[in-house]
C-alpha cells in the first residue's frame, strides 16, 4: 500500500540474522520493510537504537550524517607502553585527535557537566540530555545578593525578574584544571540548539583539583543576572559550557549536550499555578475543566541539516524525571502521577513567522525544513495537590535523538 509523503515513516528493521562465513568472520543478513516505498528490502537497514555517526550492526550509519558530530579520535597505545620517552616523543607530537591512550586515563583535566544524576562523562548520553541537574536557578535574586551556593536546588526562574544561575562543574581527570572557563547562555525555546538560538549571559573563571583531591567539583555562580521575558508563559531553557583553557578545550560540536561532555542543557518548563490563577488564565467559568496550557507552548525545531525529523510527545511518570528530586528537595521523592484526563498533542509544523501553528494535531509530527515550529498543548485537567503531569517532547533523525523539551505541570 502506498502512503502519502507526509505519512511516510522511516524504514524499520524487521529482523537481522548472523551466520558464519569462514573462520571468525560473521555475515549479517537483514530483512526489513520500507514503509515509504511500500516494498520489502534486504541488506543494510537502519536501527532504532544507535549512536550518532556510528554504524549499526548492519553497517548503516545512524542518525543524520550531515549533522555536526564528534570528531573520531585515535590511540597510539604509547600510554601503557612502559618504555622510556624517546626523542621522537618530544620532537614529533601527535596530530590533533591522536592520543597516547584513553583520554580519561591521561594526565590531563577531564571536565564535564552531568546530563543526569548518574552521569560520569561518557558520551553520547543515553536518555534525555536536556534535564541536567548541574544547572541551578535562584529565582528573583540578583547575583550580587545571591549566596555562593543556592539554598534551594529546584527553583525555576521568574519572568521579568532578575534571576541568578549556577553551574555545578566537575573534573574527573588525573590533573588539576587551573583555568576553567564557565559560560552561561539562555536559549529560545528550541529542540535543536545552534548558535543562532543561544544568547550569552556572562562568562567567569574558576579552578578545580584533580579527581580524588577533594576539590574536583564546584558550584560556580554566574556574575550577571538573567531576566527572562514572559515568552511562552516564562520558559526554562538554559545552557552552560565549561572548559580548561590550557588542557581541555571545548571540543566539537560546541553546543551539543548529547555528545559533548563540556555542555549541560536544561530545557524544562514548569507550571505551578493555583486554581484561582488558572481560572484567570483560562478565562473559563468555574464549572468548566481547567486546562493547564491555556496558551500552547511554541517550540522551534532547530536546523535539520538537509534531512527530515520526527517530533514526538509522550507522557512520562514523574519518577522517570530525576530532576524533579531537586524540586521536592528530597532524594527519592517525586510528585505523584496525576490521572490522565486528556492527552498531550503537537500541532502540524509551520515556518517561524508563518502564523500560529494550528491543526493536524497528534503525538507525532514530521518536519522537513529548517526554521519550523510546533505548538504543544494538552487536554489534561489541572493535577491535584502533590500531583503532576509530565510531558517530554523529543526530536530525532534516523533513530537518534538530537533535541528535546520537558514540561512539568504541578498541582497547586
Amino acid at each position: 500500500m502506498n502512503k502519502s509523503e507526509d505519512d511516510c515513516q522511516p524504514p524499520r528493521e524487521s529482523g537481522c540474522s548472523r551466520r558464519p562465513v569462514q573462520g571468525c568472520e560473521i555475515r549479517i543478513d537483514c530483512v526489513w520493510y520500507d514503509y515509504c516505498r511500500g516494498e520489502r528490502q534486504e541488506g543494510p537497514a537502519p536501527s532504532d537504537e544507535c549512536e550518532p555517526g556510528r554504524p549499526n550492526e548492519c553497517g548503516k550509519p545512524c542518525g543524520n550524517p550531515n549533522r555536526p558530530g564528534r570528531p573520531a579520535g585515535k590511540e597510539t597505545g604509547r600510554l601503557d607502553d612502559g618504555t622510556p620517552l624517546t626523542k621522537g616523543d618530544l620532537t614529533s607530537p601527535n596530530p590533533p585527535g591522536v592520543w597516547v591512550g584513553p583520554r580519561k586515563d591521561m594526565y590531563l583535566p577531564y571536565l564535564f557537566m552531568r546530563a543526569n544524576p548518574g552521569d560520569l562523562g561518557k558520551r553520547p548520553v543515553v536518555g534525555p540530555f536536556w534535564e541536567s541537574p548541574d544547572i541551578l536557578v535562584l529565582a528573583g535574586i540578583e547575583p550580587a545578593l545571591a549566596p555562593a551556593v543556592p539554598p534551594r536546588l529546584g527553583e525555576t526562574a521568574l519572568a521579568n525578574n532578575p534571576n541568578t544561575i549556577y553551574a555545578h562543574v566537575w573534573n574527573f581527570g588525573n590533573c588539576a584544571a587551573a583555568e576553567v572557563i564557565v559560560e552561561f547562555y539562555w536559549c529560545d525555546p528550541s529542540l535543536g540548539i545552534n548558535p543562532a538560538s543561544t544568547h550569552l549571559i556572562a562568562q567567569t573563571a574558576t579552578a578545580l583539583g584533580a579527581k580524588g583531591s577533594g576539590r574536583a567539583h564546584r558550584v560556580v555562580k554566574c556574575p550577571e543576572a538573567w531576566t527572562p521575558t514572559f515568552l511562552n508563559g516564562g520558559h526554562e531553557c538554559l545552557l552552560v559550557r565549561v572548559w580548561d583553557n590550557t588542557s581541555d578545550l571545548p571540543g566539537e560540536p560546541k553546543l551539543d549536550a548529547s555528545i559533548n561532555r563540556h555542555i549541560a542543557q536544561r530545557n524544562i518548563h514548569v507550571i505551578a499555578t493555583g486554581a484561582a490563577e488558572m481560572r484567570m488564565m483560562n478565562s473559563s467559568p468555574v464549572h468548566e475543566p481547567l486546562v493547564p496550557l491555556a496558551t500552547p507552548l511554541i517550540l522551534k525545531v532547530g536546523p535539520l541539516y538537509g534531512a527530515p525529523a520526527q517530533i514526538n510527545v509522550e507522557r512520562v511518570v514523574p519518577h522517570n524525571v530525576p530532576w524533579l528530586q531537586l524540586r521536592t528537595g528530597e532524594r527519592g521523592k517525586f510528585p505523584a502521577a496525576a490521572i490522565p484526563t486528556g492527552a498531550p498533542t503537537l500541532s502540524r509544523p509551520v515556518a517561524s513567522g508563518g502564523g500560529f501553528p494550528i491543526g493536524g494535531v497528534g503525538t507525532e509530527q514530521h518536519v522537513k525544513g529548517d526554521d519550523q515550529q510546533v505548538a504543544l498543548t494538552t487536554s489534561d485537567e489541572v493535577p491535584g495537590r502533590g500531583e503532576a503531569h509530565v510531558y517530554r517532547v523529543s526530536a530525532n533523525q534516523g533513530g537518534v535523538v538530537f533535541g528535546g523539551y520537558t514540561v512539568v505541570i504541578l498541582g497547586a
